[in-house]
């Protein structure tokens, strides 16, 4: 299908999650030692096929058909094993949108962070998340239309709730957290600008010193 007239200086954006959720088999009748599922979806659980044509998850290739297609969600694959590995999400956007795929990639994690893995409760899930925000730049008006009708309620949740580990409460406390840095380095390269400044006078006035030295012998 052909793609339709684009909107000049038109950006949309829609966030996405991503990544994998993990769990310890306790009862291990091979040498799999857990049960993971990758997925994509909304950052809050919403439906987000409204905007994707297909979703193919590539996996290491000793699995069985190790690229996986999806039309319609739930966009995830659910498996057992033993290691990490690198795993390629493809999104796919509908013909009409004259879009790209977009490969996203993150590593399958099965194990909790080290400093935590003598403590880690058995049975409970390791969680792989990440958020990212897919940005069209001058959609197609059939996509813009698409885009802007499709979404069901809130996109990204105001509070971090169960899996839903992202939300305007933990974006707002992340942006303080950086202003909080930014101004701590200002401050810091304040100060050593100071000192270096301080320094160079200091430098040049024995510079004059030893000059006046040499001039009077």
């Amino acid at each position: 299908m052909k793609a339709g007239k684009r909107l000049k200086g038109v950006v949309i954006s829609k966030p996405i999650v991503y990544g994998n959720i993990a769990t310890e088999l306790l009862s291990k009748k091979t040498d799999h030692t857990h049960k993971w599922t990758v997925f994509l979806r909304g950052p809050n659980g919403q439906d987000i096929s409204y905007f994707i044509h297909k979703v193919e998850f590539k996996l290491h290739e000793t699995f069985v058909n190790n690229t996986r297609a999806f039309k319609t969600p739930p966009y995830e694959v659910t498996e057992t094993g033993w290691g990490e590995f690198e795993i390629i999400t493809k999104i796919y956007f509908p013909p009409m949108s004259g879009e790209k795929p977009i490969s996203l990639y993150h590593m399958l994690k099965l194990y909790p962070p080290e400093s935590q893995s003598q403590t880690w409760p058995k049975g409970k899930p390791v969680n792989n998340f990440f958020y990212d925000e897919l940005v069209f730049s001058e959609p197609t008006e059939e996509f813009f239309e698409a885009l802007t009708k499709g979404a069901d309620g809130p996109e990204i949740p105001l509070k971090v709730s169960g899996t839903q580990v992202f939300s305007l409460e933990s974006e707002a406390a992340e942006c303080n957290r950086l202003e909080t840095a930014v101004a701590q380095v200002t401050g810091k390269y304040n100060e050593y600008k100071d000192r270096s400044r301080a320094a160079e006078i200091e430098a040049a006035k024995l510079r004059r010193d030893i000059a006046a030295i040499e001039a009077a012998q």
